[in-house]
């Protein structure tokens, strides 16, 4: 399911950002430990400090933002990345007004445009499957 209206492009990019922040940072490969493993006791096991578990994106939420930051975060100028992430991250007006040097109004306008892209090029995308569904772009035999 593709989304089709605006406010599901605002979601998809939010659950992105979600899932962003979700995923295990990367780290630099580094040496192996090779003490041998301790053995706690159960007694020892029972005493310890329970560390919560952290939440994991599922299958779906991970190929979502995949198809955010690979097809749809690119279609956008750098300006445009920056405003329309940290929109995503949520990230008050205010805040974006000083790092851009724009007023509110200005910097919502540059986001709508922004977004309006991801959405024509969405739009494009669904126009050219259908074509190609119905036959239109295959060779005409004489």
């Amino acid at each position: 399911m593709k989304p089709k209206t605006i406010a599901e492009i605002k979601a998809n990019l939010e659950t992105a950002a979600y899932v962003d922040r979700l995923l295990p940072p990367v780290r630099s490969p580094k040496y192996r430990c090779l003490m041998p493993e301790i053995i706690y006791t159960p007694q020892e096991i029972a005493l310890m400090d329970r560390r919560p578990v952290r939440p994991r994106p599922t299958q779906a939420q991970v190929s979502l933002w995949e198809t955010v930051t690979l097809e749809w975060i690119p279609l956008l100028e750098i300006d445009e990345r920056r405003l329309v992430w940290k929109r995503a991250n949520r990230i008050p007006w205010k805040i974006l007004c000083r790092e851009f040097g724009l007023c509110r109004t200005r910097l919502m306008l540059k986001y709508d445009k922004a977004i309006v892209k991801i959405e024509f090029y969405l739009k494009g995308k669904e126009k050219c499957r259908v074509q190609k569904m119905s036959g239109h772009f295959q060779k005409k035999s004489l």
